[in-house]
């Protein structure tokens, strides 16, 4: 039987880091197919920007200006959320911070802040979320890992080991949170053009398109169609999974 295109109708999407980039990208695909957008993002008026654009664009979407390492402003914020568009059914863990700092210059503060940014804030979010998914008997929940767990790229190891962090522990909560109708996946991208990475990093696409089968510039968008399949009622039968979203890179 043919699948129904994925549709997000009577949906709600929380989508943390939302202002701009893959968040961003990520909220127009699914507000596209009918889904409400709760923007979460530190810049409120970036964030507010964001979701009047959804809106003008024809969609329904609210921002939250909310720190995602902060536990009490987490759980108030999806408590607002809930209260003012009902409960969740899908969540996108995409904050994330990935300053590069050599190993050697890398003290533990700034550990900590890239950990807690990319593994305590997916964890707490997680945490908001998944019991009002869990008592509704349905749920998406999809974070973020990074090629550069697998490449093992210089300067960025705190944000590896984030990153690592949170592929093994969406694992271990898809297979909590499996027989409750919740799926959680992991996401994967390679080296994409977001607003971060051309600012800073431009110039490592002339070493990572090379590796790939695919000879371009990986794009917001290219992430945001894979997460909204992960999303959608068709994706009922994925979960636990790490999916590699890079042009089919080659790391050696």
């Amino acid at each position: 039987m043919m699948a129904q295109s994925m549709d997000f109708n009577g949906q709600t999407a929380i989508i943390t880091g939302a202002a701009r980039g893959i968040g961003y990208a990520t909220a127009q695909r699914l507000s596209s197919s009918g889904a409400t957008i709760a923007i979460l993002d530190r810049d409120g008026t970036a964030a507010e920007t964001a979701a009047s654009s959804l809106t003008a664009s024809g969609g329904r979407a609210f921002a939250w200006t909310v720190d995602v390492t902060d536990e009490h402003e987490v759980g108030l914020c999806v408590e607002e959320i809930t209260g003012k568009l009902g409960t969740p059914q899908i969540l996108v863990n995409n904050a994330g911070i990935y300053p590069h700092v050599p190993f050697e210059q890398l003290d533990f503060k700034t550990w900590r802040h890239i950990v807690g940014v990319n593994l305590d804030g997916t964890f707490l979010c997680c945490r908001a979320v998944y019991p009002l998914m869990k008592a509704a008997g349905y749920g998406r929940i999809i974070n973020f890992a990074s090629a550069v767990v697998l490449i093992g790229l210089q300067n960025v190891s705190a944000y590896a080991a984030a990153k690592a962090g949170v592929l093994g522990f969406s694992r271990v909560l898809a297979t909590e949170a499996g027989p409750h109708g919740v799926t959680v996946n992991v996401v994967s991208p390679g080296l994409v053009a977001s607003e971060g990475v051309m600012t800073a990093l431009e110039s490592l696409f002339e070493h990572t398109i090379p590796t790939q089968a695919v000879k371009r510039r990986g794009e917001p968008d290219d992430i945001a169609h894979c997460i909204a399949y992960l999303a959608s009622r068709e994706a009922s039968f994925i979960t636990g999974q790490m999916v590699n979203v890079d042009g089919g890179a080659r790391y050696n």
